[in-house]
């Protein structure tokens, strides 16, 4: 099966939580039959419920999530924390595959995909894992470097100067510069 269209609409429905789900990453679930017809669907959103992207769309599937397949952008955790581990939501539910985007960074929570396997559940990684990556790159950024994600812009001269030592500095910008 082609899991590439159901991931970039996991990708989306993450990115409609951005600034919603702090400390959390963003993440997008999808639940489907074995013809690929969509039973499901949720995102994570904090301003909503505790409820993380899979346990959401595990919810709204109800029955029909046995034997189906979930898509989500990131490696389902493995840990207790607010909310219980999404891997054994997961297995309750009888889910028979798991198809992830990126594997989890946070030392924590990780280890969701080989509790997975452990569990006789069927799991697929990488599947767009540079588009879900930048989605959620501040938070990524966040786990991995133990710092705060930001952009730095910033106009200089072809040598790399911002201002003359001498006090006669132009304009080395204009408002172009600032429509993009």
């Amino acid at each position: 099966m082609d899991y590439v269209p159901l991931m970039r609409r996991a990708i989306a429905l993450s990115e409609k939580a951005l600034g919603k789900t702090a400390p959390n990453p963003i993440v997008g679930a999808i639940v489907i039959d074995a013809s690929g017809a969509l039973i499901a669907e949720g995102f994570h959103d904090r301003m909503q419920a505790p409820d993380h992207a899979e346990v959401v769309a595990l919810k709204a599937a109800g029955e029909r999530a046995k034997g189906a397949t979930l898509v989500v952008t990131l490696e389902p955790c493995n840990h207790t924390g607010s909310t219980g581990p999404c891997t054994q939501a997961i297995i309750d539910a009888g889910i028979a595959t798991v198809v992830f985007a990126v594997s989890d960074p946070h030392a924590i929570a990780a280890g969701g995909a080989d509790a997975l396997r452990a569990a006789g559940v069927t799991v697929v990684d990488n599947v767009l894992c540079l588009e879900a990556s930048w989605s959620n790159r501040a938070w990524l950024v966040k786990i991995k470097k133990n710092r705060p994600f930001f952009t730095w812009k910033v106009a200089t001269t072809l040598d790399a100067k911002v201002a003359a030592t001498d006090g006669t500095s132009k304009w080395i910008t204009n408002e172009k510069s600032f429509l993009k």
